[in-house]
C-alpha cells in the first residue's frame, strides 16, 4: 500500500513555502504569458470558440517541422546514438553551426565559439550568469520577452528603457549611450519578442559602436557585455533582412554572445535544440556552466540538427514555404486591423517585420475600459480573440498594445476572427 504523503504536508502551504526557499525564488512570478494561455485552454476545453493568439508556439498541424529533420532523428536513434553527448554539443553540430554563420551571416568564429544546449534558453540564462553578479547593473528595452524574470534570479540592478512605436519598439543610439556608464549586461533582441518588428541597421551599428567605445574607456575593468538574442533572424520579410552587430562593428566581436536555436526558424520548440555563437575566449566557461546544468540538447537532435545546416537546399525550400505560411496569417490579420482602423475605429497595428508575431493596439483605455486587462479580456468574451498585453512583457502602461502571435491557428480561423473583432469593437465603442 503505498504511503499517502498529502497527509505529511504542512497545512499552511505558502508559509512552509516561504521558510523552506530562498528569498530569491519566493519573489520568482510564474509567466504570465503561460497564465493567460492556461485559461484560454480552459475556455476552449468548455466549449467557447476561441482563436488563440497568446503563445509563441507553433501547431505541428498548421506548421510541421522539416519533414528530413525527423527522418535524421529517426535514423540518429536507429543507429544507437542514445548516450550522452558532448557538454557544450556534438562536434558536427558545432562545426556546421559555425559553418552556416560563416555562409549565412559573413561571421567565422569557427567550433570553438559555440556551445550546444536543450533550447535557447540555457545559454541565454547562461549569459546572465557568466557576466552579471548581485547587484551589478543590467538593461533591457520595453516591451521585451521575460528579461525581467532572469535579472530577478540574478539579483542585479535592472533599469529598464522604454521605446516607442515610432521606433519600432527598439532604443536610440542616444537612449543607449545614456545607460551604458557602470553597466554590466544589456539584453538586445532582433527580430523582437513581442512585437514582431526589427531593429534598423543603422541604430544597430550605433548601439554596436557605442559598445565598443564604452569598454575602450573602461579599459581593464570589467567590460559591458550585449546579449543579442536572434532566435527569429531567419524569418525577417524581406523588405527587414536581419543584421548581427558583429557584421556591422566587427570591434564589438569581443563583448557580444548571440542566442540562437533552431525552436522558431524549423517550428522544432519541442525538440530542444539551441547554441551561443560567442567569443571563443569565453566559450569554456560557457561549456562549463551548461555542462554542470545539464541543460544538453538529446544526442539525436543534434545530429540531424547538424544534417540539416548542411543542406541549404532543404532550408530554403522549407523557409519559402513556411515564411509564405506565416505572411499570410500575419498580412490577413494586419490588413483587417488596419481596415477597421480606416474606418474609424480605435485600433492600429504595426505592419510584421520578422518573426511570428503582430502589434496591436486597441484604444480603449478611457472610453469604457480602464485597464489594458479589462480590454484583454473582453476581446476574448465578445471576440473569441485570446491575445496577450505588453504587460507581460515588462511594459508597465496601459496603452493598449497587445501581441499577436500566429503560429498556432490556421488562416481559415482568420476571417471570421476578424468580423467578430469589429463587431465586438464597435459595441464597445458605443457603449
Amino acid at each position: 500500500m503505498a504511503i499517502d504523503i498529502r497527509q505529511q504536508l504542512p497545512g499552511d502551504p505558502i508559509s512552509a513555502t516561504q521558510r523552506a526557499v530562498t528569498p530569491v525564488m519566493d519573489g520568482m512570478q510564474g509567466s504570465q504569458i503561460l497564465a493567460i494561455a492556461a485559461s484560454v485552454r480552459n475556455m476552449a476545453a468548455e466549449g467557447h470558440a476561441i482563436c488563440n493568439l497568446t503563445v509563441g508556439d507553433f501547431n505541428p498541424s498548421q506548421f510541421p517541422v522539416p519533414a528530413s529533420l525527423v527522418e535524421q532523428i529517426q535514423k540518429a536513434l536507429a543507429d544507437g546514438q542514445t548516450n550522452y553527448p558532448p557538454s557544450d554539443g556534438m562536434p558536427v553540430l558545432k562545426e556546421a553551426i559555425s559553418d552556416f554563420y560563416a555562409a549565412e551571416l559573413g561571421l567565422n568564429y569557427g567550433p570553438e565559439g559555440v556551445v550546444v544546449c536543450s533550447g535557447a534558453r540555457p545559454v541565454l540564462y547562461g549569459t546572465w550568469r557568466l557576466f552579471v553578479q548581485p547587484g551589478d547593473k543590467t538593461v533591457s528595452f520595453l516591451p521585451s520577452w521575460n528579461v525581467g524574470y532572469y535579472a530577478h534570479l540574478n539579483s542585479s540592478d535592472h533599469h529598464y528603457v522604454r521605446t516607442s512605436p515610432e521606433t519600432n519598439f527598439f532604443p536610440t543610439v542616444e537612449q543607449v549611450r545614456e545607460v551604458l556608464p557602470g553597466t554590466r549586461l544589456i539584453a538586445l533582441n532582433s527580430p523582437l519578442n513581442p512585437t514582431g518588428t526589427v531593429i534598423d541597421p543603422e541604430v544597430l551599428r550605433g548601439i554596436a559602436q557605442a559598445i565598443v567605445e564604452e569598454n575602450h574607456r573602461r579599459g581593464d575593468s570589467p567590460p559591458v557585455m550585449l546579449m543579442y538574442d536572434q532566435v527569429y533572424w531567419m524569418l525577417t520579410t524581406e523588405a527587414h533582412p536581419h543584421a548581427s552587430p558583429v557584421q556591422l562593428v566587427p570591434e564589438v566581436a569581443p563583448y557580444v554572445v548571440h542566442i540562437d536555436a533552431i525552436s522558431k526558424a524549423f517550428a522544432a520548440t519541442g525538440l530542444r535544440v539551441g547554441w551561443a555563437v560567442m567569443p571563443p575566449y569565453l566559450q569554456p566557461k560557457m561549456k562549463g556552466l551548461i555542462g554542470h546544468m545539464g541543460a544538453w540538447a538529446a544526442r539525436p537532435e543534434q545530429i540531424a540538427t547538424a544534417w540539416l545546416l548542411r543542406h541549404p537546399e532543404v532550408i530554403r525550400e522549407y523557409h519559402a514555404w513556411m515564411k509564405a505560411e506565416i505572411s499570410t496569417r500575419l498580412d490577413t490579420v494586419y490588413q483587417g486591423i488596419i481596415a477597421m482602423r480606416d474606418a474609424g475605429l480605435p485600433v492600429d497595428a504595426i505592419a510584421p517585420q520578422g518573426a511570428i508575431y503582430l502589434s496591436f493596439r486597441v484604444d480603449l483605455v478611457g472610453r469604457g475600459f480602464d485597464s489594458n486587462e479589462a480590454i484583454r479580456a473582453y476581446l476574448l468574451e465578445e471576440a473569441g480573440m485570446a491575445v496577450v498585453p505588453f504587460q507581460a512583457f515588462d511594459l508597465p502602461e496601459d496603452s493598449g498594445w497587445f501581441r499577436i502571435s500566429i503560429g498556432a491557428v490556421s488562416t481559415s480561423e482568420l476571417g471570421p476572427l476578424l468580423e467578430r473583432l469589429e463587431s465586438a469593437i464597435r459595441r464597445a465603442t458605443k457603449s
